[in-house]
């Protein structure tokens, strides 16, 4: 596991090893470790239990978010069609998003000690520990800062 002046050490935190790895890190990172354990990021306890999320964490939360939202789109005024249709149409616009964050943003060559730190964090993890099965799903702290941003984003573009 060493890049051409360092070596991580898969026995300490990794995230902000990897940063030091520089040019090496897309190798590194593309050379799986099949193991059924889930690798130490932070040393922080509670930086480390916010990387960790079993799957069905993600509907529980979300859907009854979603139904929320769907819920106060009908109160407001709109039609039992147009609330069908606007969920349609934002559940394929939400799934495009997710397409290009993964295609666009977490696909990219990083060189450097912060992107490579943020490449792993994001979406190294899942090609460098591919049976992590905590770590298959962007946990719900992760995802509501992402959809936070896209809403701000999307507020201030309209």
């Amino acid at each position: 596991m060493a890049g051409k002046e360092f070596t991580v050490n898969l026995n300490k935190p990794l995230v902000f090893q990897v940063g030091h790895l520089g040019e090496a890190y897309q190798e590194w990172v593309h050379t799986p470790i099949v193991t059924d354990e889930s690798p130490r990021f932070f040393k922080s306890d509670f930086m480390e239990i916010l990387t960790r999320t079993v799957w069905w964490v993600v509907p529980l939360i979300w859907v009854p978010v979603a139904m929320w939202f769907i819920s106060v789109s009908y109160t407001m005024g709109h039609t039992l069609p147009q609330v069908v249709l606007m969920s349609v149409v934002g559940s394929f616009i939400w799934t495009f998003l997710e397409y290009c964050f993964h295609r666009f943003l977490f696909h990219i060559e990083t060189k450097s000690y912060w992107a490579n730190t943020f490449h792993y964090l994001i979406h190294g993890c899942h090609h460098k520990h591919p049976m992590d099965g905590l770590r298959l799903v962007i946990p719900p702290a992760e995802a509501a800062i992402l959809a936070i941003m896209v809403c701000i984003y999307i507020y201030a573009l309209l």
